[in-house]
C-alpha cells in the first residue's frame, strides 16, 4: 500500500474514532449527572459543546464515505467550508482566513517581502505600474509609473488579477525576476532581469506644501507606523520647525491598535486616547497619552473620507475628542470594532472580532462613522456622497416662492461664495501650491486644508513653532 493510499484511510478512521470518544466521554458525562443532585451550568454547556462536536464529526464521516462524488468531499475544504458556515453567521469582519490569505495578512502589517518593489494596479485588462518603491530593485533599474508589464518570467499577464500578479513577482531574496514591459512611446518591449530583496513598505510619507508647512500621508497602521511618523516629526521640528500639518488618512483602511494610538500620543500630552470592551463587561482595557515626545505647537488638520476606517478612525476621534486638530473631508466607514487573528493547525487562521472601541468621549463610531467638524467634497460642486448639486437638482423642479423665512441667496446684492480652495489660490498660495506634484496640486481637499492652516497660523503665530516641549 502507497503511503497516500494509506494516510487517506486513517483519515476516513479518525471521524469513527473520534465519534466514539466523545460518545464515551458524553456518556459519562450523562453517568456523573445522575451520582449528582444537580449539574453546574459549565457543565450543562460542556454536554452541549460535546454533542455539538459529535454531530459536526458525525457529519464529516458521512459525507467524506457516502457521497456520490468523491472528488467532491476531500477533507481540507470540507472543513473550510464548516468554518465559513460558523462565521458567516456573525459580524462581516469576523471571517476564516485560508492559509494563502492569512501569509498575505501577515505580510502586509509587517511591512516587508521578498519582491522587487512595484506596486502595480489593474487598468482595463491591462497591469500598470503605479510607482516603484524608492530604493529597490525595480526603482535602480528603472522601471517607471505608467510602465505596463506585459510578461513575468515568460508569462503573459492580459487579463491577470491584480493579486495574481503580485504573487508571481514575490519570492525568495536572491531569486531572479524577469519583467517584460510596454513602454509609451517606446517602440520595442523594454525587459528587466532583476534579483528580489527584502522590500521594506514606508506607511508614512511626506511632502512639503509651502515654508514650515507640511502634508504626511499615512496609508496604513503597520509594525513601526508610529515610530516612523515620530523619526518624522522629530527631523522637521528640529530643522525648520513646523507652522502647520495635515495628516491624510484618505482610504486608510486601518490596521494595528497599537500604531494607532502611538499616533495620537504624538500629538497629545495627557488623556484618554481610546477605550475597548469586550464580552466581558467588567474588564475594559483603556489607552492613555504621555508628555514625553509630543508636538503641540501647531495646528493640525486631519484629511478622512468613506475610506478611513478602523484605527483610522481610533486616531481622527481621539484628536477631535481632544480638540487637538480639525477633522475635515467626509464621514469615515464607521467600523467601531477590534479584530484579533488567531492561528489555526492547517496554516488558516480565523479573524475574531473580540471588542468595540470608544473616543475619549465615549462614542461609539460603529456603523456611525466619525463626522468631521468641516464638510468638504472630494470635487467642488458635489456633496458630502460625492453628487454633484447639478445632479441632485435636475430631477427636482424649482419649487414655487412661498411666504416664509428669506435665505442669505434671496437677497438683492449678496456677497458671493468662495471656497477656502479658491482663497488659497487668492492669497498667494498659489505659487507653493504649483510646486506640489501631481496629483496633490488637483486635490480640492488638500487644498483646502492647506488655506486653513495658511489662514489660522496667520492668527496664531507661535515664538518656535513645531518644538515639542521636551525641546525635541
Amino acid at each position: 500500500m502507497s503511503i497516500q493510499g494509506r494516510s487517506s484511510r486513517i483519515r476516513t478512521a479518525i471521524p469513527s474514532c473520534f465519534i466514539t470518544c466523545l460518545i464515551a466521554i458524553h456518556g459519562a458525562a450523562l453517568t456523573g449527572s445522575v451520582a449528582l443532585a444537580s449539574q453546574t451550568a459549565a457543565e450543562i454547556a460542556s454536554d452541549a459543546r460535546y454533542k455539538s462536536l459529535e454531530t459536526l464529526a458525525r457529519g464529516l464521516h458521512y459525507l467524506e464515505t457516502m457521497y456520490v462524488d468523491e472528488s467532491k468531499v476531500k477533507e481540507p475544504a470540507l472543513v473550510q467550508g464548516a468554518f465559513k458556515g460558523m462565521v458567516d453567521q456573525l459580524d462581516p469582519h469576523t471571517m476564516h482566513m485560508p492559509a494563502k490569505a492569512y501569509e498575505q495578512l501577515t505580510i502586509d502589517t509587517q511591512g516587508k517581502f521578498g519582491g522587487v518593489g512595484v506596486i502595480v494596479s489593474q487598468e482595463k485588462g491591462k497591469l500598470i505600474v503605479v510607482s516603484p518603491i524608492e530604493d529597490t530593485p525595480a526603482a535602480r533599474a528603472g522601471v517607471r509609473s505608467g510602465d505596463e508589464i506585459i510578461e513575468i518570467n515568460g508569462h503573459v499577464v492580459t487579463n491577470l488579477k491584480n493579486d495574481d500578479a503580485v504573487d508571481r513577482m514575490r519570492g525568495d531574496p536572491g531569486s531572479k525576476l524577469k519583467l517584460k514591459i510596454r513602454r509609451q512611446n517606446v517602440a520595442e518591449p523594454v525587459t528587466f532581469e532583476l534579483v528580489r530583496e527584502i522590500i521594506r513598505v514606508k506607511s508614512v510619507r511626506r511632502q512639503s506644501l509651502g515654508p514650515k508647512f507640511e502634508y504626511v500621508r499615512i496609508s496604513s497602521f503597520q509594525e513601526g507606523t508610529g515610530d516612523e511618523l515620530s523619526a518624522m516629526l522629530k527631523d522637521l521640528a528640529s530643522k525648520t520647525g513646523i507652522s502647520g500639518l495635515v495628516l491624510d488618512l484618505r482610504d486608510n483602511p486601518g490596521g494595528l491598535l497599537d500604531q494607532a494610538v502611538q499616533v495620537v500620543d504624538l500629538f497629545i500630552e495627557s488623556g484618554l486616547i481610546v477605550t475597548t470592551m469586550g464580552r466581558d463587561k467588567d474588564r475594559v482595557e483603556r489607552e492613555f497619552a504621555h508628555k514625553r515626545n509630543t508636538y503641540t505647537g501647531f495646528p493640525v488638520v486631519v484629511l478622512v473620507n468613506g475610506g478611513s476606517a478602523s484605527a483610522s478612525e481610533i486616531v481622527a476621534g481621539a484628536l477631535q475628542d481632544h480638540e487637538r486638530a480639525l477633522i475635515m473631508g467626509t464621514t469615515t466607514f464607521g467600523k467601531g470594532s477590534v479584530q484579533t487573528i488567531l492561528p489555526l493547525p492547517d496554516g488558516s487562521a480565523l479573524k475574531l472580532t473580540i471588542a468595540r472601541y470608544y473616543t475619549p468621549k465615549d462614542r461609539s463610531i460603529q456603523a456611525k462613522g466619525i463626522a468631521p467638524d468641516i464638510v468638504v467634497p472630494a470635487r467642488p460642486g458635489e456633496d458630502a456622497a460625492g453628487k454633484s448639486k447639478s445632479e441632485k437638482t435636475e430631477k427636482i423642479e424649482k419649487p414655487e416662492k412661498t411666504e416664509g423665512p428669506r435665505k442669505e441667496s434671496d437677497l438683492e446684492r449678496h456677497i458671493e461664495s468662495h471656497d477656502l480652495s479658491d482663497i488659497a489660490k487668492a492669497q498667494g498660495l498659489a505659487q507653493w501650491i504649483d510646486q506640489w506634484p501631481e496629483p496633490m496640486r488637483s486635490d480640492y481637499q488638500l487644498t483646502t486644508a492647506f488655506a486653513y492652516l495658511h489662514g489660522y497660523a496667520k492668527l496664531n503665530r507661535r515664538e518656535e513653532p513645531g518644538k515639542s516641549p521636551d525641546g525635541n
